[in-house]
């Protein structure tokens, strides 16, 4: 392997369009590897096995026998690898502790190795990793899940998960095995910015032109609306545990959340209070200053770190609408009882007048809902 190879590896921060960077990644595979950049991938969680892996870590208290090895499985890829760039991607590892920062550098060795993290304002990151959190099976209410990360000396879980990646100053100091000038600090563009500039600054990173690349990618991993992330906050107390990992991830987080939910757009989103913008306004000042001094390579501007707006939220930002969660319930409902409906019936012309009555349906379980 030659000293000149070099190895991108990017940590994260989770929620800071780390998936989508990764979509792409997957669909151009061949077009980079053609021009000289391994994205070894040959399972689709391959990275994920690997971060989980190299950390030893499980997750959701689960650990899948495919975790075992997975990490030497993808670093045996990129030692062999011979273009002169590699690149591993997974937002778990912005997690990682210093001994897991050199267990990846030993692995890599002799490749020169090019941590990369990208971060967002985390007048954003709050509520994302909220909705998060949810899918994962937590039940914190967004207005306590604030609260425990305002807490002094990160105490408590949520706080601890939230701050061990989403705290950039933090995270890098972790690897400060490595020189500054092999870390890159990459801002995720402020609101209203072309989905494009978040994939040109992290090809700049790696040195490729970005125009080349595919990057109309599906939308994944869409966030929640207050009242949907509500309505799975409310199931999960319900469920208690109930189900295994494997069964809440394919049920609850997958099909029901990312795969309906997550279709409800013109839901409210949560959102910091006036007060708890100023606070994220200060720490995000922290942050940037932090990063700064410590001669990080920043791509982008620190002033995408910097929280917008936080003036005129109000409490239905915070607390959702009782209604609005019903409406939820209701089309979820309704929906799952057209499918089995369409499923029972015997014809196409059955199926057909199941899916017409949707609507009705839909204003049926929601007055019956009221209701009671």
């Amino acid at each position: 392997m030659s000293d000149q190879r070099r190895v991108f590896v990017h940590i994260g921060a989770p929620k800071t369009g780390t998936t989508y960077l990764q979509a792409v990644l997957h669909h151009n595979q061949q077009r980079l590897a053609d021009a000289g950049v391994l994205y070894p991938q040959d399972i689709g969680n391959a990275h994920f096995h690997a971060a989980l892996d190299v950390r030893e870590a499980a997750f959701a208290g689960h650990r899948d026998p495919s975790v075992e090895g997975a990490w030497e499985r993808v670093s045996s890829q990129v030692r062999g690898w011979t273009g002169p760039t590699a690149v591993i991607s997974h937002e778990l590892l912005a997690a990682a502790k210093p001994e897991h920062a050199k267990r990846i550098l030993d692995s890599l060795a002799p490749a020169e190795v090019h941590l990369v993290y990208t971060a967002r304002d985390i007048g954003r990151q709050i509520p994302a990793m909220w909705q998060e959190s949810i899918k994962n099976g937590q039940t914190l209410d967004f207005p306590t899940y604030v609260r425990r990360l305002r807490r002094p000396l990160h105490k408590g879980r949520a706080a601890r998960i939230f701050w061990r990646s989403q705290d950039p100053v933090d995270v890098l100091s972790r690897w400060s095995v490595m020189p500054a000038e092999r870390m890159h600090v990459i801002t995720v563009p402020a609101p209203g910015a072309a989905p494009s500039l978040l994939w040109q600054r992290f090809c700049q990173v790696l040195g490729l032109d970005a125009d080349p690349y595919d990057i109309d990618v599906p939308l994944i991993n869409e966030s929640l609306g207050l009242a949907e992330a509500e309505l799975v906050r409310r199931i999960n107390i319900r469920l208690d545990g109930q189900l295994a990992w494997p069964d809440y991830e394919a049920v609850v987080k997958h099909e029901l959340a990312e795969g309906m939910l997550a279709q409800r757009r013109d839901s409210t989103r949560a959102a910091l209070s006036a007060k708890q913008h100023s606070w994220a306004v200060d720490v995000s000042k922290r942050f940037a200053a932090g990063l700064e001094s410590a001669g990080y390579q920043v791509v982008g501007d620190l002033a995408d770190l910097l929280p917008d707006g936080g003036g005129s939220v109000d409490r239905s930002t915070r607390t959702p609408d009782p209604d609005a969660v019903i409406d939820a319930a209701a089309d979820v409902l309704a929906q799952r009882l057209i499918e089995r409906a369409a499923q029972r019936a015997g014809s196409p012309r059955e199926r057909a007048k199941s899916v017409a009555g949707r609507l009705r349906l839909r204003s049926i379980v929601r007055r019956l809902l009221r209701r009671h």
